[in-house]
């Protein structure tokens, strides 16, 4: 069989074809990996905290139901467990036995405690013996109970109990009662000297909320031993990642300007779902979770909260609606549509974090 040979002319056009077809495929697969890539959540790490709020020591709804607490954190795929905890003068849990009961239950469970500890004892007492006396509280804490903790929270919103109104944004010394301001800081400075004293692995957070920057600036000014910054935020204060100007993304300023790891340790829809349905909180939370997810800032995410508190509702009504389960009319605690929506996102990221 006679071969004719193949004229220059299509040897370029047949080139130019194949040169084509590979950038196409090149192109193809790009796009391809690129959809992957994106249509999987933002892999948030190993060590990422997942978490949730709660008042197993102080709150009539949350008192006699420990394990139920439990088996919803467990169920819902989350690691940590932050509540509050008041303390006495000496700087030990008021409740006791309560306190080492649940620290011990987590454990038991394998969820990380983040107690807020309540410092009490500094009303009358002059400037200068705030420090000392709050060191020994410190002190005392760590060697009571510092074999359960690995992380805590020293107080909370310190930034919401010296600030001067709600009429101002928090980002300058004058928005502050001074006085407030040297009290509350030397007492929370102290309590973590002398509680890193007697176990200096132990991490602090301290939480302050909105765009209280000049917070954060107080501590760093009066060196404050921290270790994480716990951001709280709620829908009324906007998106976080794209605040009014000048401030934008604050995660991504915060993160810069004080060089912290940061955990965002309270989260909701305002006021829950006292004026909005079930559906709307979980859209609140889903969307903007996995969105701030995405920025890959914050290295903890906590819910506020567990559980409605109906026994709230008539002392403070817009308190009483933040959980993510709710009592239905026979008393029972059923899950609200973002328990199961939170769930189901925990899942997704902790999936892809290996």
């Amino acid at each position: 069989m006679l071969l004719h040979p193949i004229k220059p002319g299509c040897l370029r056009f047949m080139n130019s074809f194949f040169i084509m077809f590979k950038l196409f495929i090149i192109a193809m697969l790009a796009v391809l990996s690129f959809i992957a890539v994106t249509s999987q959540p933002e892999r948030p790490g190993k060590d990422f905290v997942w978490g949730i709020n709660g008042h197993p020591l102080t709150q009539a709804d949350y008192s006699d139901n420990w394990d139920k607490q439990i088996e919803a954190i467990k169920d819902l795929k989350l690691n940590s467990y932050r509540f509050d905890v008041l303390l006495n003068v000496d700087g030990e849990a008021k409740d006791d036995d309560g306190f080492t009961g649940i620290l011990k239950k987590l454990k038991e469970n394998h969820i990380t405690p983040l107690p807020a500890v309540m410092q009490k004892g500094f009303k009358g007492v002059g400037f200068d013996d705030i420090y000392p006396k709050a060191y020994e509280q410190g002190k005392a804490f760590a060697a009571k109970y510092g074999e359960y903790i690995t992380v805590l929270e020293v107080g909370n919103e310190g930034d919401n109990k010296i600030i001067k109104s709600a009429n101002v944004d928090g980002i300058r010394a004058e928005h502050y009662d001074n006085e407030k301001a040297r009290r509350l800081v030397t007492a929370t400075k102290g309590f973590i000297d002398g509680l890193k004293a007697v176990q200096p692995q132990i991490k602090v957070t301290l939480s302050f909320s909105w765009i209280h920057f000049y917070y954060l600036q107080m501590l760093a000014d009066n060196n404050v031993n921290y270790d994480i910054i716990g951001y709280h935020w709620y829908s009324n204060m906007g998106d976080i990642t794209n605040v009014r100007k000048p401030f934008g993304n604050v995660l991504q300023l915060v993160s810069k300007r004080y060089n912290k790891p940061i955990w965002i340790t309270e989260f909701n829809y305002f006021k829950g779902t006292t004026k909005v349905d079930f559906s709307r909180q979980n859209e609140f939370i889903s969307k903007n979770l996995q969105h701030i997810i995405a920025q890959g800032i914050i290295s903890g995410f906590f819910i506020y909260e567990l559980y409605d508190q109906p026994a709230l509702k008539r002392r403070y009504p817009t308190e009483a609606n933040y959980g993510l389960l709710h009592k239905d009319s026979s008393g029972r605690y059923e899950k609200k549509t973002a328990y199961l929506g939170f769930r189901q996102l925990v899942a997704r990221y902790r999936s892809v974090s290996f």
